[in-house]
């Protein structure tokens, strides 16, 4: 079943001399249960895009869908509501209300959604990520990885249809990074959550954690090129790959023209 689809996205900054393409005519589709994974430097409008598919900027052109609701053509209050209940958000640098708990944090959503939370399932997301024994615990007592786990168990609460992960390990160092990426390996697993992460990340990182996926789940890889994003890859697991010198070929548009370009990964 489609979750998402983002169909000939654009967003452009200025004008004239000024302007600059952040986006250009993005165009692709998950699936429930998929894990996608965009990677670019700093600056090519990893973001951007994701800005826009959660609805927190408007694109110059192009739509957005999620289950088939066009997020961009909502009214503002619709697409608070709609956001609220069916994206959940992981930020670099976790964003947690300081004076609330680990337990009040992971269900702040459906506090702001005047909702009950379900004890069975913040038991349940607590045991997962390993948060348990600090519940009660305010955010300035956790490690940063105890403290992603918080968001990430905030992002799950609420069962959205997707997930948008902006790089979520960025401030951690390499063993809260694998952790927390089992953790979102385990949700999309378990939830059959639809996730999509952005990061900076070498991409051999993505094939490391790639090859470790269930092979029942299915997978998209993305990477950015210059200022526009394209699908390079579409696998279904497992994958055999790991990073060195496969030739993976991919285009960039370029003044109505394309050019191959290629990137090198190993077999």
């Amino acid at each position: 079943m489609e979750i998402l689809k983002v169909q000939n996205l654009c967003k452009t900054y200025g004008k004239g001399e000024a302007r600059v393409d952040a986006l250009k005519n993005v165009s692709f589709a998950l699936e429930k249960g998929e894990f996608a994974a965009v990677v670019g430097e700093s600056g090519s409008g990893k973001s951007t895009l994701l800005n826009c598919i959660g609805a927190l900027d408007a694109p110059s052109s192009g739509s957005v869908t999620i289950e088939g609701q066009n997020l961009h053509t909502m009214k503002e209050e619709e697409r608070t509501i709609f956001r609220r209940r069916n994206i959940g958000f992981i930020f670099q640098s976790f964003q947690l209300v300081s004076e609330l708990t680990v337990e009040q944090n992971i269900i702040f959503p459906i506090l702001l959604d005047y909702r009950k939370p379900n004890a069975q399932d913040v038991k349940e997301i607590l045991d997962m990520l390993g948060l348990t024994e600090r519940r009660s615990h305010l955010p300035n007592q956790l490690s940063g990885g105890q403290q992603q786990r918080v968001a990430i168990g905030r992002a799950l609460i609420t069962r959205p249809k997707l997930i948008l992960a902006d790089e979520p390990t960025g401030n951690l160092d390499s063993k809260n990074s694998q952790d927390v990426m089992d953790l979102l390996t385990q949700a999309s697993r378990h939830y059959q959550q639809t996730i999509l992460m952005i990061t900076h990340s070498l991409l051999y990182q993505f094939y490391t954690f790639m090859q470790n996926m269930s092979c029942t789940n299915k997978y998209n890889f993305f990477i950015f090129v210059s200022d526009c994003c394209y699908i390079i890859c579409h696998y279904t697991s497992p994958l055999s790959y790991s990073y060195t010198d496969k030739k993976v070929k991919y285009q960039k548009e370029n003044n109505n023209s394309q050019e191959s370009k290629e990137s090198s990964f190993q077999n």
